[in-house]
């Protein structure tokens, strides 16, 4: 028997956070979930596999496709619209990237993670595999999305400053505790899968400053990852226990200026549910930025028009005077797609001029248009200390347009779209996933897949709704 096997069957008079959160995974059977959780587990589905067929003609999927082709894989796993199977872990690093290429994926405030883009595809590519039914993929997904949140949460939302991408870094956490569920790992198995996710958080920053094309890549990266996690695992690969709160452990090691809070991670586990707060995205920008093109929109309701605009004040928090308004000349005038994603006065402009904030509207067409360039210039931004105080459990956000004829409109959000508080009707959600994916499949196609997720815990063998999204 091997050593660390010894370690993790003797007498523990300490529980950690791994193994609590292993033990939730493990015991945790489909019949204990709460309602809402498997509702809006498959509004989280639904939104997020519009996301990955829509970007499937991206260029950037197809780079990656072609890369991942020559690699060839064992075809056990769908790749969303492009017709054909690939090797687990390979079909949740594209479909994970692919699901997060348009920034229009769902997120979560507290935990400040795109949970869905990277548990659903790890544990879709398992599931597909083992010919498992559709209340065992829920049930993954459930308690992956659950993981990765918490995880994030540790942070205090403060990880951002220390320059990581928290889909990137904690997502594996959550791919890895989703895809254990489906294997059927047992407690100590799945601290060993959690332990080993550890060595596998990667995602910085470093990608905005030039608009390069990475971001997605780190939550597809994430998936793959957390698949691999759990097949160790069920190899018995040891993993840390203390991968958590260790002295070198992910929360410490990640955190900025040590600010961080280990507990969040097992507080209330099973008792809260996390994953169901997590917001549906209508604005292809970053989800900081939601409130702020919410707000431009109203403006246009309004009658504000951008001929008429003098100047736009922003009042937002820190985070986003800090990452999404500076060097401001490539704000006011992006040269990617991606600048202008995370763009605050792009964001603002486009949303005015438009009267919409959607996937067209970050196109490297629309980014040169000249009246949303003109209005871009126009905008400014400072920090408001109310929204600051409140954030990560809101981003609020205040635009007041001063007008030529000396008229002042001012438009003030707490809660974008799509969050709890602010929800999305189930119109607004078939609209989007309609959006995405008509290009690649007809009506009658896109009913059979919507009907299929609506139904998921009644779906004996997920190789059916793979047949209908490959």
């Amino acid at each position: 028997m091997l050593k660390g096997e010894q370690f993790m069957e003797s007498p523990v008079q300490d529980k950690k956070i791994a193994q609590e959160v292993a033990e939730f995974i493990v015991n945790t059977k489909f019949e204990k979930l709460p309602k809402d959780t498997i509702e809006k587990g498959k509004e989280f589905i639904l939104d997020t596999t519009g996301c990955i067929i829509g970007a499937s003609q991206r260029p950037q999927a197809k780079a990656l496709l072609a890369v991942m082709q020559a690699e060839g894989g064992a075809p056990h796993s769908s790749i969303f619209a492009r017709g054909f199977k690939t090797s687990v872990m390979n079909a949740a690093l594209i479909n994970g990237s692919m699901g997060h290429m348009f920034d229009y994926d769902d997120d979560h405030r507290e935990g400040i993670v795109h949970p869905t883009t990277v548990v659903f595809p790890a544990v879709f590519a398992v599931a597909e595999k083992l010919n498992a039914s559709g209340k065992e993929l829920l049930r993954a997904f459930v308690l992956g999305s659950e993981v990765m949140i918490r995880v994030g949460e540790a942070y205090l939302g403060q990880c951002f400053y220390q320059g990581f991408h928290p889909t990137g870094t904690v997502g594996v956490f959550g791919a890895a505790a989703g895809a254990a569920s489906l294997l059927g790992l047992d407690a100590k198995q799945t601290t060993y899968a959690l332990g080993l996710a550890g060595s596998f958080m990667a995602g910085t920053f470093e990608w905005q400053p030039e608009g390069s094309w990475q971001k997605p890549l780190q939550a597809g990266h994430a998936a793959m990852f957390g698949v691999f996690s759990a097949l160790l695992g069920q190899q018995n690969f040891v993993g840390a226990r203390t991968i958590f709160e260790g002295r070198s452990g992910v929360i410490r090691a990640y955190s900025y200026k040590d600010k961080y809070d280990c507990s969040l991670i097992a507080k209330d586990l099973g008792k809260k549910w996390e994953m169901v707060d997590t917001s549906i995205k209508v604005h292809a920008c970053c989800r900081f930025l939601g409130p702020v093109a919410d707000c431009a929109l109203d403006l246009y309701k309004r009658g504000v028009r951008a001929k008429d605009v003098k100047g736009i004040l922003a009042k937002v928090d820190n985070i986003v005077i800090s990452s999404l308004c500076k060097p401001v000349e490539r704000k006011i005038k992006p040269q990617t797609h991606v600048d202008a994603q995370f763009s605050l006065q792009y964001s603002a402009a486009v949303a005015l001029v438009k009267n919409r904030a959607g996937v067209n509207e970050f196109t490297t067409d629309i980014i040169h248009d000249p009246e949303v360039l003109a209005l871009a210039e126009k905008v400014t931004f400072e920090l408001d200390p109310k929204a600051e105080a409140v954030y990560p459990k809101a981003y609020p956000a205040t635009l007041v347009a001063t007008l030529n004829d000396g008229r002042v409109v001012e438009s003030h959000l707490d809660y974008p779209k799509g969050d709890p508080e602010n929800p999305v009707t189930k119109e607004d959600m078939l609209n989007k996933f309609t959006s995405l994916t008509e290009k690649s499949f007809d009506q009658k196609r896109r009913e059979k897949i919507t009907g299929e997720i609506d139904k998921l815990e009644k779906l004996d063998n997920v190789a059916k709704l793979g047949d209908l999204v490959r």
